[in-house]
């Protein structure tokens, strides 16, 4: 089947695998790859180092077109204050399955706005497509995601918009 998609990446499938953090492999995405369709590499997970060797160990199993997929989130504002009331809210859930609770919180997935690290690793491994989840951008680093391949989208929150995603080609 051609659709717009499968011409500009030279795909044989109009299918593009979830990218599942924490879950998906480099051996899945290049066999979804490899089978015509668009594997994709979910590095949102994990730090630039981490990305860059499974971005290349997936590109070392295929030939074909993978994406890479990053998380895009506003950064988290500390406020010392809130955090503590929080982890006091939460501390009679820790007990009743006699853990402990943090001493502090810390965010789990960094955002690609302030990764300088993995915006590098991007440029220099340049993956066929980059798709990115969540709903926050800001111009300035969608401007630097667009130079990491030939095309980008972001995922949309809202099933009520007709395109569920957005496509950028890169020049």
């Amino acid at each position: 089947m051609r659709t717009r998609l499968t011409q500009l990446l030279e795909l044989e499938l109009p299918l593009i695998q979830a990218p599942m953090a924490g879950v998906s492999t480099p051996q899945l995405a290049a066999a979804v790859s490899n089978a015509g369709a668009l594997g994709s590499v979910a590095v949102g997970a994990m730090d630039a180092a981490s990305a860059q060797v499974a971005i290349v160990e997936t590109m070392t199993l295929t030939d074909r077109p993978i994406c890479v997929n990053v998380f895009v989130h506003q950064p988290p504002r500390r406020d010392a204050q809130i955090e503590a009331r929080w982890l006091a809210a939460l501390a009679p859930v820790f007990a009743r399955f006699d853990a402990s609770p943090p001493a502090q919180l810390r965010e789990i997935y960094r955002s690609f706005l302030d990764n300088a690290a993995m915006l590098e690793m991007l440029l220099a491994t340049r993956p066929a497509a980059v798709s990115s989840t969540s709903g926050y951008h800001n111009r300035r680093r969608s401007r630097h995601s667009k130079q990491t391949a030939r095309y980008c989208w972001r995922a949309q929150r809202r099933l009520r918009k007709r395109a569920w995603w957005k496509r950028r080609e890169l020049t």
